[in-house]
């Protein structure tokens, strides 16, 4: 195929790429000898995988038919996920690159309706703290109440999202991210930044959970001797501290820190550390 494209044996290419079932490559060529209608037609007959779509209406936009485009991209992503009917159909081929592409497409070119649709779909899709952030972008003020209450329903219904903490921090949703770490959950590390960044902005609401989730963090790198992650678990211990002091509990707290001193007492990186917090919850 490659060879006949260098000879310019444009029908010979079409000819071989369709008989060796290369639909994407057959109906791109279409595309780029300005064929759009059959390569429109050829689509809605043979293409149903979101990477094969988003390829061919990137030739169109590229070719000066950026509505035929737009509308070519919606139509993919209005396709059921693994249509194993379809000839092209392949197993987890997901619709995110195609929903970014025709979310920044269709606002460049106004169609707010259908930006607005892609914008909902690429979050749906990846989760992605990136999208989120592209929908509140191009919904505007007007637009992005409504969307943002949409987007925030789908991440929490969601039953994994990456960055779910994180999206819901941005929106200052301190109680739907509380509520999404359960505290004695081991698959949570001490070395996150936004967990941690998390239980110092909810300590003050929620004191017990706070306190809970700190040594859970806090007390394998001190059991264990991680040396180097010491300071870590100092950090853990503070919101714990501050924690116990707004929930009126600064003696508990004093008692439970002079018997951590006292365990580790011969671990000397971290001693000074646990010393310093003596007065951490007053």
């Amino acid at each position: 195929m490659a060879a006949l494209e260098a000879m310019g044996r444009i029908e010979a290419y079409l000819h071989l790429s369709r008989a060796a079932q290369f639909y994407c490559q057959h109906a791109v060529k279409l595309a780029q000898t300005g064929r759009m209608d059959e390569a429109v037609a050829f689509a809605h007959a043979r293409l149903s995988a979101p990477d094969d779509i988003l390829r061919l209406a990137q030739a169109i936009a590229a070719a000066g038919q950026l509505d035929a485009a737009l509308d070519l991209a919606a139509w993919g992503m209005s396709l059921p996920e693994g249509d194993e009917t379809r000839d092209d159909w392949r197993y987890g081929a997901g619709k995110t690159p195609l929903a970014r592409w025709l979310r920044e497409r269709a606002h460049e070119a106004g169609r707010r309706d259908m930006m607005i649709m892609a914008a909902r779909a690429a979050f749906e899709e990846s989760l992605a703290r990136e999208d989120f952030r592209a929908a509140s972008r191009l919904a505007g003020p007007k637009g992005w109440p409504a969307l943002r209450e949409t987007l925030l329903a789908a991440l929490l219904a969601a039953a994994h999202a990456f960055e779910r903490i994180e999206i819901l921090l941005d929106e200052n949703l301190i109680d739907e991210a509380v509520a999404c770490v359960d505290p004695h959950d081991a698959r949570f590390s001490p070395y996150d930044n936004t967990l941690e960044r998390l239980a110092e902005q909810a300590y003050a609401d929620h004191s017990d959970w706070a306190i809970a989730l700190a040594f859970r963090m806090a007390d394998p790198i001190m059991n264990e001797g991680r040396s180097s992650h010491y300071e870590t678990a100092a950090r853990w211990l503070a919101i714990a501290a501050h924690a116990h002091a707004v929930g009126k509990r600064s003696e508990e707290w004093s008692e439970r820190l002079e018997e951590l001193i006292e365990t580790h007492r011969r671990k000397h990186k971290l001693r000074p550390l646990l010393e310093a917090l003596r007065s951490a919850a007053d």
